[in-house]
């Protein structure tokens, strides 16, 4: 529900503990896109300069006392949560890519590997929407399908973004929500609660309904009995998110597979649409078909990017097929590991919580940098290819010959 800012000219950077080695491929990355110190400064001078100066990016080095950066990330974003953070390190490695990225880094980019990276992050920060109102970002989550993952991608982006920001996850889904049971919440206050007043709520009624999570954030859950929820308008939905949007920095929606009116208005005001499929011939076409529903129901087709989730060592169908048949960018992954993820669910905790080394948290984690991505720069590619298995599932393989 933000504002679109005006397009700057170049983006302004700080550069933070770094060697003289990494400026000089940061000057030779960046020459074109951004507006370069001389030099780089420490993390003690790092947080005042970024604090008085109010730069588009700032540029860490995570080589060198990691603790230190993680730090510098928490005083840098606790002032100015809209300062973007990118990290800089010479290799990967997953636990540091996991630390910078719930400390708030937006990018974990490795030099030179990923230089070409790097310019495409700083360019994304030179477009920064400047949010008048102040209004929070709000992200939807929808499934191609049932059953795909929606409330495993909602309940985990929005605990990995509550360690910086203020975080509202609200179940949207009217039909069966399930966030309630998925993080072992027993609620004071539901959505049936607030429904009946959505037309006078306000960020102090929100926040009085809100059940507050270990994890610091804030859910507004589906009551036990479904039946309990009066018919939501879209006007309802409207009004609940607005309110939240005034007094939340985040507000993520777990929409679910099923689209009624209020779910219809939800992804029409999400700045972001994730739409999770997994990576299979009959949750593709889905994603498809439910693609094409939301560009019907008004929501921008550069507002939707895909989540493939259960992705199995081996997919039938790869990351890049998919991309291409649906005309849409995937922009995230989440690996098969039903073990973990039952055994989570069941205990009722996030998946860090039970196995924090497991690669999946590492991947959950990164999801958080989807969330400073342009999306202009989501839209896939046209595919021109309309023969063969996707041709036949996407109606394709009718097209007349020129």
């Amino acid at each position: 529900m933000r504002h679109e800012g005006n397009p700057h000219s170049s983006a302004t950077v700080i550069i933070v503990n770094v060697d003289e080695p990494v400026m000089e491929i940061i000057r030779d990355t960046l020459s074109a896109e951004a507006v370069l110190p001389n030099s780089a400064v420490d993390f003690g001078e790092g947080v005042d300069l970024a604090l008085r100066s109010l730069p588009d990016v700032v540029l860490v080095g995570l080589d060198q006392d990691l603790g230190q950066a993680v730090e510098f990330a928490r005083l840098v974003k606790k002032e100015n949560p809209r300062i973007a953070l990118i990290g800089l390190a010479s290799a990967r490695d997953a636990e540091r890519i996991l630390s910078a990225m719930r400390a708030g880094y937006a990018e974990f980019i490795v030099l030179p590997d990923d230089a070409d990276q790097l310019r495409i992050a700083v360019q994304t920060a030179a477009f920064r929407p400047e949010d008048a109102e102040g209004k929070g970002l709000v992200v939807g989550v929808v499934g191609a399908k049932g059953g795909v993952g929606c409330t495993l991608i909602a309940t985990h982006l929005a605990a990995e973004l509550a360690a910086i920001h203020r975080v509202l996850c609200i179940d949207a889904d009217f039909s069966m929500g399930d966030v309630a049971p998925a993080m072992d919440i027993v609620p004071k206050d539901t959505l049936a609660d607030l429904i009946p007043r959505a037309s006078q709520v306000d960020e102090r009624m929100l926040t009085g309904t809100v059940f507050v999570h270990p994890s610091k954030v804030h859910f507004l859950c589906q009551p036990d009995d479904i039946d309990k929820i009066e018919e939501v308008t879209g006007d309802d939905m409207y009004n609940i998110i607005n309110a939240a949007a005034q007094g939340y920095q985040y507000i993520i929606l777990d929409v679910g597979s099923h689209i009624s009116e209020a779910e219809a208005v939800a992804l029409n005001v999400a700045d972001q649409v994730l739409l999770v499929t997994t990576p299979d011939v009959v949750s593709v076409r889905d994603a498809h078909r439910k693609i094409k529903a939301l560009v019907a129901l008004g929501v921008d087709r550069k507002r939707i990017s895909v989540i493939l989730n259960r992705v199995p060592k081996q997919p039938y169908l790869t990351r890049e097929t998919i991309e291409s048949n649906l005309q849409v960018r995937v922009v995230g992954s989440i690996s098969e590991d039903a073990r973990r993820v039952d055994h989570a669910l069941n205990e009722g905790k996030l998946i860090r919580e039970v196995h924090p080394r497991a690669e999946i948290v590492t991947e959950l984690a990164r999801l958080v940098g989807l969330l400073s991505e342009d999306p202009e720069d989501l839209v896939a590619p046209d595919n021109d290819d309309g023969g063969g298995l996707f041709g036949r599932l996407f109606g394709g393989g009718n097209k007349k010959k020129k």
